[in-house]
């Protein structure tokens, strides 16, 4: 499997930070009350995502950000 082949991801973990983020990135994304955010990326830029918002923005906990099957 390529680490650069594009995956659907969803989460529900500290969207405000996590919209703020994508948005400054340019990743689109969509979200829904049930759903949470919707966003498509690598698995390596996901990886990056939680790392930068555990470092650099505060979150004390792991986001949790799962693929979509």
């Amino acid at each position: 499997m390529n680490d650069n082949e594009l995956k659907e991801w969803q989460t529900q973990s500290v969207k405000h930070k996590v919209a703020m983020v994508l948005i400054m990135d340019g990743v689109s994304f969509s979200y829904t009350e049930d759903d949470g955010i919707v966003f498509t990326a690598p698995e390596c830029y996901v990886s990056r995502l939680t790392r930068r918002l555990m470092s650099c923005y505060g979150c004390s906990v792991r986001p949790n950000i799962n693929e979509v099957k």
